[in-house]
């Protein structure tokens, strides 16, 4: 069988088992040999080089002694003195600590052969001055007891200097003895691994060089065909459905070729079908395009329709408001002419002012006018707090989103409203301490006034329309509370879509719920509604204080 008819499974292994092969032997050498270097280094690691910094604590230990012991003898200060006591015992201590494991290293490297007679030498001398030093030590603390101070600092200067220089020069030859000999078995391991390394490239660099021939042939019949393969599918990725492979092989790839052969055949035929399909869609599309369109724009003419006759009836409700005080100046203008014709002819026929003063027409007519003129001062604030209130309510001199004042959107809105509340509806406010929020004053103005409406459409004769304000943490409530016929529960989740409703002959939108929840939603609150029927319902609306 020829080797391009292999499969790819027999083909990789085939190959890769002659490079493992090729490492298995490099790294068994590497790894006998780097057991060689481990052993080596742990002689360093586990033996000299703890012994040695065993020795070097010792060292530095036996020198801080000395030095608190010198310290000590020269203080005068008690509470020092302590401290240098309690500091000198704990040294002694670490010291012996030391030699404890200094001995037990010891013992190790004998069983290991690794303990020389020089070393053992030096060790027993300096065990031999150590006791002595201890000896003196406490010497020194019994002259220190009995304040013999004088005499403790002689002994440290003469007896205690000289066994001091001893237990020195003893730990120096340990020291300079494990160097030399770590130094030994550290070059032991540096020309173990230099050899290691150089039988290591070399079986290295033969294993590239055949791996490199291996992979040549995995090139060959794997690689390339597969390449080919790749290119052949960015063509047809690309729209070319009448590219071909011509693979004779009989391995997988040689299988998948002749199965993207008949792919792109397939591929070729569905490309004209789904054509034929596309232009069926498009022109479905294209009407579906043309109905959406008309919808919306019949949806908006609806839309405006119902916003006209909202507009329609609040402008007809104010025009009532204004045409009441209106008509009472216009009265009140009458009688006020005709009592100046009147108070005129009396101050004609009068020969003096002190007849006038005593004159019970004068007084009349000059009491008629000044109350004649009250009320037409009275109308005419009524009509200026409408004025104000349309003005507040529509904010046309303030669009911009910017600070306002709630209550006064609120008052506006009941102002409004006073027509069509009339004497059937108490409105009852109940405002608490909130803050001028960041907001579109005209569109909450028209929240307010909606549900305000809606809030007198649901009491029939006469009730009560309840208004509250108030802040908690970084948000304001405001809660509409009404005691009309209230709302069926599975009714209120369709509160805040579009829908239609027939009056008589008339179709109506109603769209003020929905305008009032996208508001809402576009000064980032919440707005929510809690209705029992026959009891009333709860609209309350939450905005944050920015």
């Amino acid at each position: 069988m020829r080797f391009i008819d292999l499969k790819l499974n027999t083909k990789q292994m085939a190959v890769f088992g002659i490079i493992l092969f090729l490492m298995a032997v490099a790294n068994f050498f590497t790894i006998r040999k780097m057991q060689t270097i481990q052993k080596e280094i742990n002689e360093v690691s586990t033996n000299w080089l703890p012994r040695a910094i065993a020795i070097s604590e010792i060292s530095r230990n036996i020198s801080d002694l000395r030095i608190n012991q010198l310290q000590h003898a020269i203080t005068t200060h008690e509470e020092k003195r302590q401290s240098r006591t309690v500091a000198i015992i704990d040294l002694i201590d670490r010291i012996n600590e030391n030699l404890s494991t200094y001995e037990m290293l010891k013992k190790a490297s004998e069983a290991q052969q690794l303990y020389s007679e020089t070393e053992q030498k030096f060790y027993e001398a300096f065990d031999g001055t150590w006791e002595d030093y201890q000896d003196i030590s406490f010497t020194f603390f019994a002259l220190a007891r009995e304040n013999r101070n004088t005499e403790a600092i002689n002994l440290l200067n003469e007896d205690a200097l000289l066994i001091y220089d001893e237990c020195s020069n003893h730990l120096a030859a340990l020291v300079r003895i494990n160097e030399e000999d770590s130094k030994a078995a550290a070059q032991r391991a540096e020309k173990t691994n230099h050899a290691t390394k150089k039988f290591s490239t070399t079986l290295l660099l033969a294993s590239i060089i055949i791996s490199l021939l291996l992979s040549g042939v995995l090139v060959r019949y794997i690689t390339n065909p597969i390449l080919d393969l790749e290119k052949a599918a960015k063509k047809v990725a690309g729209g070319d459905l009448d590219i071909r492979l011509n693979l004779t092989g009989k391995d997988e790839i040689g299988n998948m070729a002749q199965s993207f052969d008949k792919m792109t055949a397939s591929l070729k035929e569905a490309r004209a079908n789904a054509e034929q399909q596309a232009n069926k869609l498009r022109a479905q599309n294209k009407e579906l395009a043309n109905a959406m369109r008309e919808l919306r724009e019949t949806q908006d003419q609806l839309l405006m329709k119902e916003k006209m006759a909202s507009l329609g009836n609040l402008v007809a409700g104010v025009a009532h408001e204004i045409n009441n005080p209106i008509g009472s100046i216009n009265a009140t203008t009458d009688i006020t002419i005709r009592c100046i014709k009147k108070i005129e002819d009396e101050i004609k026929k009068s020969e003096s002012i002190e007849a006038l003063s005593s004159n019970k027409d004068f007084k009349k007519y000059f009491r008629i006018l000044k109350e004649n003129t009250e009320v037409s001062l009275a109308g005419g604030e009524r009509i200026a707090t409408i004025v104000k209130s349309l003005k507040n309510f529509s904010r046309l001199d303030q669009s911009e989103y910017q600070k306002a004042n709630i209550h006064e959107g609120l008052d506006s809105s009941v102002t409004l409203l006073d027509n069509e509340f009339q004497n059937r509806i108490t409105v009852c406010k109940k405002y608490g301490d909130i803050p001028d929020i960041i907001c579109y004053p005209g569109q909450l103005n028209q929240v307010f006034l909606n549900i305000l409406q809606n809030a007198s459409s649901a009491i029939k004769d006469s009730g009560t329309v309840e208004i509250k304000t108030s802040k908690e943490n970084s948000h304001i409530h405001i809660d509409i509370v009404d005691d009309g016929k209230g709302i069926a529960q599975n009714e209120i989740k369709e509160l805040f879509n579009f829908k239609f409703s027939s009056k008589g002959s008339r179709i109506k939108m109603s769209s003020g719920l929905s305008s009032a929840y996208n508001i809402i939603q576009k000064h980032e609150g919440e707005i929510k509604i809690n209705s029992e029927l026959g009891k009333g319902t709860t609209v309350s609306i939450i905005l944050p204080i920015k």
